[in-house]
């Protein structure tokens, strides 16, 4: 269940920049039984919300454990408002855990799995008792039994994650400017609203009357992802991510999360190789194959990850690697540049020349990866991607293999087509990639 939080917020934040002050908000815990936030979960939320430079939190100590009769509580609210200068409360409530037993079969034996929910809810009230929104958030842990988890523990990352997600889904940031054209350009907004370096805004554009020029629909056609990377105190610079915004053109930006962007394409790759026994020597080969990642979409910090499926003549691959680097713009928000690096684990299956075995050959290698990329926008959602790869792995030499009798043992060179594979030291990939936003 929500509510409007964005326009009281909106109004918060004029009275804020009225005020030169933050609006004041109070963690309070409803029944301080057994299952309420303690001091020190509510001290993890107050530094979270705190940390967003979006509001002057206070702890109100013993005065913030409410336990009062429902219908009293909004009274309680009004006079703790007045006393204290408030204008946002958040209310508390560590909801009963749910617990679940099973039992499952693992390998030769029984074994019973115990899964454990925590649930903390969160209900904003301004400072006249008016419900702004509530927001929940659930924690769970899987084990075998014996399995004790740290209940406070899951109740405390629960409720900052909770606080986390609320100031964005409830009171994400709001401004209007008049787009001049630059690639770079000016938002009259920054930290001392709680804008930070990397804050990402969708903008679209707006109009309070009807366009008596025909030329001026144009500017009600713009729209489109931005990113702050210069905050000062009270104006920011930001550049494009995605979209087109026309110039001249009034335009409203709200905040959101991160875009992401996952995409798909070809794969090549060169494997040094050495035949099995009995074979024509053979120094290298190309695989062909496909590829998927998701990695962010913001300039700045990247993080991804994906996979990659490729074969040989007799064999096949599959990689699962994790990256981190930079995405820099080029031409925004059409061109950027992506250089990460990170780690791979590659599992490799052949084919075997021995009619006495009852699988393919198994083998695992691990790679080392640097990635350049390039990936152009084409419109606000697709675009195109291409880039090499540098590897350096290890061998992958021991290779696995069954007999009919179920016995399992590592394979002979006579066995096999390749005795040993290795990946890189290049790799290309082209695709197709989708911005999530």
């Amino acid at each position: 269940m929500r509510f409007p939080g964005t326009i009281v917020f909106i109004l918060l934040l004029t009275a804020t920049t009225v005020s030169a002050s933050l609006p004041r908000m109070a963690v309070i815990s409803f029944d301080h039984d057994d299952f309420s936030p303690d001091e020190q979960l509510i001290g993890s939320v107050i530094a979270e919300i705190a940390s967003s430079g979006r509001f002057e939190v206070l702890d109100l100590g013993a005065d913030g454990f409410i336990a009062t009769a429902p219908d009293s509580l909004l009274s309680a609210l009004v006079t703790l408002a007045a006393a204290n200068a408030l204008d946002v409360f958040l209310a508390l409530e560590v909801l009963p855990e749910y617990q679940d037993d099973r039992t499952l079969y693992r390998g030769d034996s029984l074994i019973t799995s115990r899964t454990i929910e925590v649930t903390v809810l969160g209900r904003f009230y301004s400072s006249t008792g008016a419900l702004l929104g509530t927001i929940r958030h659930t924690h769970s842990r899987e084990g075998e039994l014996p399995f004790a988890p740290d209940r406070f523990d899951m109740a405390r990352a629960c409720a900052v994650i909770l606080a986390e997600r609320s100031i964005l889904e409830l009171f994400p940031l709001e401004v209007s400017f008049v787009y001049d054209g630059g690639r770079e350009f000016d938002i009259p907004i920054g930290t001392a609203q709680g804008v930070k370096n990397g804050t990402v805004m969708s903008a679209v554009a707006s109009s309070t009357v009807i366009p008596t020029d025909p030329l001026d629909y144009g500017a009600l056609r713009s729209r489109g992802l931005l990113q702050v990377f210069d905050a000062g105190f009270d104006r920011s610079r930001a550049r494009l991510i995605s979209g087109r915004l026309v110039i001249g053109g009034s335009i409203t930006a709200v905040e959101q999360s991160a875009p992401a962007m996952i995409s798909g394409g070809y794969y090549g790759s060169a494997y040094s190789i050495e035949m099995g026994e009995g074979l024509a020597e053979e120094e290298s080969g190309l695989s062909s194959g496909i590829r998927f990642s998701a990695a962010t979409a913001k300039w700045g910090l990247s993080l991804g990850g994906g996979f990659t499926a490729s074969i040989l003549e007799y064999a096949s691959c599959l990689g699962v690697d994790l990256n981190a680097g930079t995405r820099i713009p080029i031409g925004s928000p059409e061109l950027g540049f992506r250089l990460t690096g990170g780690g791979e684990v590659m599992f490799l299956m052949q084919e075997v020349r021995n009619d006495s075995l009852s699988s393919d050959a198994t083998a695992v290698s691990f790679n080392a990866k640097a990635v350049a990329s390039l990936e152009y926008l084409f419109s606000s959602h697709l675009g195109l991607e291409l880039g090499c790869t540098g590897i350096l792995g290890t061998e992958a030499q021991t290779w696995t293999v069954q007999e009919y009798t179920g016995n399992i043992r590592d394979a002979d060179p006579d066995e096999l087509y390749y005795a040993k594979l290795r990946s890189g030291p290049v790799s290309f990939h082209a695709g197709i990639f989708y911005m999530i936003f």
